[in-house]
Parts: C-alpha cells; sequence; structure tokens
C-alpha cells in the first residue's frame, strides 16, 4: 500500500504556466501565480497590455504608448510572468520603430 505520508506537501497545478508542484506554498513557484487564480491573474492582463500598445506605438503616439508598454511590461516581469520578458523587449522595440517611422514619415 503506497499511501503518502501526512507530512508531504500537496501537490498543485499552476492554472497559469502548467508546473506540476508539490509545495505547501499558496502561490506557484516557477511563474509566482496564487493558486486557484484563473488564467494567470492580473499579471498577464499587464503583459497583453504591454503587446497591445507596443504594436499601436508603432504608428501611433509611441512618445506615450511606448513607455506605458515599459512600464507595464517591468510590472509584469516584477511578478515574473513568464512572457513579460519578451513584452519589454518589444516594448521597446516597438517605441524607438515607432520613433524612427513617425521622423520618416514627416521629413525629418
Amino acid at each position: 500500500m503506497s499511501a503518502t505520508p501526512s507530512w508531504q506537501a500537496p501537490t498543485k497545478l499552476c492554472s497559469a504556466c502548467g508546473t506540476l508542484a508539490q509545495t505547501p506554498k499558496t502561490f506557484c513557484p516557477e511563474c509566482g501565480t496564487t493558486y486557484g487564480e484563473p488564467g494567470g491573474g492580473r499579471s498577464a492582463s499587464l503583459v497583453w497590455g504591454a503587446f497591445a500598445c507596443a504594436a499601436v506605438s508603432l504608428f501611433l503616439l509611441p512618445i506615450v504608448l511606448g513607455p506605458v508598454a515599459i512600464v507595464l511590461s517591468a510590472v509584469a516581469l516584477n511578478k515574473k510572468e513568464p512572457h513579460a520578458a519578451l513584452a519589454l523587449i518589444l516594448s521597446i522595440a516597438g517605441m524607438a520603430a515607432g520613433f524612427i517611422l513617425g521622423a520618416l514619415v514627416n521629413g525629418g
């Protein structure tokens, strides 16, 4: 009979990153999402907002939307969201490309 000892931590599945961990903690050791939080919670929303602002900053208001995207992705990176580093890189690149494209269009 292979019964689990009472001192062994329960196995938990993270809804955000899919990590299966044996931990007594209330958050995922891989991505930091609180167990029971559907779809990654607020940090996933921050990354999607950063991606959206970075994409729009290519063509519209890179001086405003670029820094917004960078801040959103930096906050998500601080919360250990898995795609936050990619969002940060794309935010910086989107802002720079938006400045360059704006200068080319305006004949600068």
